[in-house]
């Protein structure tokens, strides 16, 4: 009765950027729906006006939001 569910989210120390990458939001398509900020486990991405903002620094890239955005505007491209 009662498990513990673990998050699925290694801790940040376990999560390894990849040299050479950056997390982009492309602000054409994004309009402020706010599902990748609810996943976002290190809490990396804020709502500005209807525009989704990264803290690159504090980002791990999990990429655990691209795949919830509803109109592909979050991505991790090379620098």
């Amino acid at each position: 009765m009662g498990h513990i569910i673990e998050s699925a989210v290694p801790p940040r120390h376990h999560v390894t950027r990849v040299p050479g990458t950056q997390f982009v939001v492309d602000e054409t398509r994004c309009f402020g729906c706010a599902a990748c900020i609810i996943l976002c486990p290190v809490n990396a991405l804020v709502l500005d006006d209807l525009l989704v903002i990264v803290d690159e620094p504090t980002c791990t890239h999990c990429e655990l939001c691209i795949p919830s955005c509803p109109v592909f505007a979050l991505s991790l491209e090379k620098d």
